[in-house]
């Protein structure tokens, strides 16, 4: 049976706090709200960059298209003035030929008038994306400012805590270097499983780390061992402090 004084027991009691406070600590840095902020930008920046795909994807097909039918157009006035040139050339003499040029003209025409037609209504489709395009460029840009705002409140509060930390831990240091290895290993092993008191108070019957009573036969018998022994809880393992 191993043993400690009561004094060193009191101490593991305070180590037990510190370590704790450190748990805690730790838990509050890996919970800070500013990191599920950041999480939810980022989903959101990730749809954002799906309806960009999405939307520069129209906007590209329809400019190509808008740019297709501005080459038809030109095509078109290209091939009227070569018409017309050879209409007013004199090179042309025949009425039956003349008129063919003439009608080919009047077809060339009709032709560009239903093409602009379509690159109006080109235009019009473009121009709700491109408000759309432009909405989410500014979208993108707040959201991105906000994750960066909040990434530097991030940082600077788990430095924040990390700093409060390793002030703790400094002071559990100091605290075990009073304290025999042997009883920190012990203390150590213990706190080591899940959900586990290391070190707790008996008060009268009871354990303070499981809260239940002892057996009235088990207390007796604690009562008559040395003070230094060291005793365990015999439902839940902790060190018991008498």
């Amino acid at each position: 049976m191993s043993s400690a004084s009561p004094e060193s027991l009191d101490q593991l009691l305070e180590i037990q706090e510190l370590d704790k406070s450190i748990a805690a600590l730790r838990h509050q840095k890996n919970t800070l709200a500013e990191r599920e902020s950041i999480a939810n930008l980022e989903e959101e920046s990730s749809h954002l960059q799906k309806k960009k795909d999405l939307v520069s994807k129209e906007l590209s097909s329809k400019e190509e298209d808008q740019q297709r039918l501005e080459d038809e157009v030109n095509a078109i006035d290209e091939r009227v003035m070569e018409q017309e040139a050879n209409l007013y050339s004199g090179e042309v003499s025949a009425i039956k030929d003349l008129q063919a040029i003439q009608g080919d003209i009047a077809g060339l025409q009709e032709r560009k008038r239903l093409v602009e037609d379509q690159i109006i209504m080109v235009m019009e489709q473009l121009e709700p994306l491109k408000t759309l395009w432009d909405s989410l460029l500014i979208e993108e840009q707040s959201n991105t400012e906000q994750r960066n705002q909040l990434q530097a409140t991030l940082k600077n509060n788990e430095e924040n805590i990390d700093e409060q930390i390793e002030n703790v831990a400094e002071e559990r240091s100091g605290m075990t270097e009073d304290i025999s290895p042997d009883l920190i290993e012990i203390y150590e092993k213990i706190r080591s499983r899940p959900g586990s008191i290391a070190v707790a108070q008996l008060s009268g019957r009871t354990c303070k780390g499981c809260h239940l009573d002892l057996p009235a036969v088990e207390v007796d018998r604690l009562k008559k061992l040395p003070a230094d022994e060291l005793i365990n809880c015999e439902e839940c393992g902790c060190i018991l402090v008498r």
